[in-house]
């Protein structure tokens, strides 16, 4: 995993309360203001995560590009929360991937 794939999945986890918040967002209003704070951070990690390589990269990016101009748009706040969704769900089965490869170099 490069360097570059690692600091794109870093910023995704330290923004990860701020996206499970969006996932509860009632109105266009609330997820706007949610949004702003996520837009920059979420563009750079898909960025990074572009740049770098990594497992699942394939699968991740075709999560982040959708996400990043739905959050840009904000015209279909389901979509943009599916989207979370999926994001959070990749994120997982990437972290369960990297901690058993771990294991298995400490075994």
């Amino acid at each position: 995993m490069s360097k570059e794939f690692e600091i794109g999945l870093s910023l995704i986890r330290k923004f990860l309360p701020e996206l499970e918040a969006l996932l509860n967002a009632q109105d266009k209003l609330s997820a706007r203001k949610m949004v702003n704070a996520l837009f920059h951070p979420i563009t750079a990690s898909a960025y990074q995560i572009r740049v770098g390589s990594g497992p699942r990269k394939d699968e991740l990016l075709k999560v982040l590009t959708p996400l990043v101009s739905q959050m840009r748009e904000l015209s279909d706040l389901e979509a943009l929360k599916e989207s979370v969704r999926k994001l959070l769900e990749v994120l997982k089965d990437i972290e369960e991937e990297l901690s058993a490869t771990q294991e298995q170099k400490n075994a």
